[in-house]
C-alpha cells in the first residue's frame, strides 16, 4: 500500500484506544499512542533505502523483506515507541507499545497483504509471498475516507476520535465490498471455464466493479476482464511456458530466479542483442492491460551470459497507461 494510506491507517488504529480523559484534553499518553501508531505504520518501508545490486533485486528482495515479517514487528513497535516517548516524555510505555504493535500488523502488514505484489510475512522461515489481491497498491477509495476523517479530526479537535474511526469504518466497508466482488466474479469466471486448472481475478486500475482475470488451462493462459454487469471478456490467449523454456544457465541466474519465483502467471521471452548478448524478459499476466503484460523484469546479458543490467519496466508512464486504459473496448 502507499505510504499515505499506511500512515492514515496508523492514526485510525491509535484512535481505537479510549483516551485517558474522555471529552477533555489529550494526555501525553494519548498523543504518544497516536504518534507511535503512525510511525509503526510507516517504519517498515524504510527498507526502500537499503542498497541492492540492481532495481530488480531491490524490488523483490530488499523491499518487503524482513522489516515486513511477523517476527520483526516487535522491533518496529519498539522503535516507534522509543521515538514517541522521546517526544512525549511523561507518556506511559505500555499503551504506546501495544498499540504500535497493533498498528504495524494492521496498518502495514495487512494493508500490504491485501494488494497484489505479495509480502513475505513468514521470513526468515519461508520465502513465500502471500497476497489477498483485494486492491491495487494505490486505491483512492481506501485512502479518501481515511484522509477525510483525518482532516475532520484536525479541524474539529473535539471530535477527533469519532472522525478517525468513521473514516476507518468507511474504508473497511469498501474493502468488504471488494472482497465480496472478488468472490462473486471469481465464481463467474470459473463457471465460464469448466476445464480450467486454476482461475484468479485481480483488481483493475481505477475501477471498482471491473476486474482482470487469468484462467490457466493445460497449455495456455486466457486473460481478460470481467465486470459486475457482464460476463468474462476474453482479451488474449498466451502459451504457458514449459519448466525448461529457459536454458539452465539463465534459470540459475540469481536475479532471474527471483523474478521467476515472484511471477504467478509467468511469460518468458529472450531476444538477441546487437552486441552478441541477449535480453531476457519475465512478466506476470496478473499485471495486464487489454491482455498485454505491463509490468516486466528486463535482464540484459553479455555474450558470455553475465548479467549486465536488470531493470523493472511498468508498461510506460502513468499518462501512457491511462491512455491505454481509456481505449478499452474501442
Amino acid at each position: 500500500m502507499d505510504n499515505l494510506t499506511h500512515g492514515l491507517l496508523g492514526l485510525a488504529i491509535g484512535a481505537l484506544r479510549r483516551p485517558d480523559a474522555v471529552g477533555g484534553p489529550l494526555s501525553a499518553t494519548d498523543k504518544a499512542v497516536l504518534l507511535g501508531c503512525a510511525l509503526a505504520a510507516e517504519l517498515p518501508d524504510l527498507d526502500n533505502l537499503l542498497p541492492a545490486e540492481n532495481s530488480v533485486v531491490h524490488a523483490l528482495q530488499a523491499h518487503r523483506g524482513l522489516s515486513h515479517a511477523l517476527v520483526f514487528t516487535p522491533v518496529i513497535a519498539l522503535a516507534a515507541t522509543a521515538v514517541a516517548r522521546l517526544v512525549f516524555r511523561t507518556a506511559r510505555t505500555g499503551p504506546v507499545f501495544l498499540y504500535s504493535l497493533l498498528s504495524v500488523h494492521l496498518a502495514h502488514l495487512l494493508a500490504d497483504l491485501w494488494t497484489g505484489w505479495g509480502t513475505r510475512v513468514l521470513l526468515p522461515f519461508s520465502d513465500r509471498r502471500w497476497t489477498l489481491d483485494w486492491t491495487m497498491v494505490v486505491d483512492p477509495w481506501v485512502t479518501l475516507p481515511l484522509l477525510a476523517g483525518a482532516v475532520w479530526a484536525w479541524r474539529r479537535k473535539a471530535l477527533w476520535r469519532r472522525a478517525l474511526l468513521v473514516g476507518a469504518a468507511l474504508s473497511v466497508a469498501y474493502l468488504g465490498l471488494r472482497i465480496t466482488l472478488q468472490g462473486v466474479l471469481s465464481q463467474r469466471v470459473r463457471a465460464a471455464s469448466p476445464g480450467a486448472e486454476r482461475v484468479q481475478v485481480f483488481p483493475a486500475w481505477l475501477s471498482v466493479t471491473t476486474w482482470r482475470y487469468v484462467t490457466v488451462l493445460p497449455g495456455e493462459y486466457r486473460v481478460g476482464t470481467i465486470s459486475l454487469g457482464s460476463g468474462p471478456q476474453e482479451e488474449r490467449q498466451w502459451p504457458r511456458p514449459s519448466p525448461d523454456a529457459l536454458p539452465e544457465r539463465l534459470r540459475n541466474l540469481p536475479t532471474a530466479r527471483e523474478a521467476l519465483a515472484w511471477a504467478r502467471f509467468p511469460l518468458v521471452s529472450t531476444a538477441p542483442r546487437q552486441d552478441g548478448g541477449s535480453e531476457l524478459r519475465i512478466s506476470d499476466l496478473r499485471y495486464h492491460l487489454h491482455g498485454e503484460p505491463t509490468l516486466q523484469f528486463v535482464l540484459e546479458l553479455s555474450p558470455e551470459g553475465v548479467l549486465r543490467e536488470a531493470r523493472l519496466e511498468r508498461g510506460g508512464s502513468a499518462g501512457e497507461l491511462l491512455r491505454r486504459w481509456r481505449t478499452r473496448g474501442r
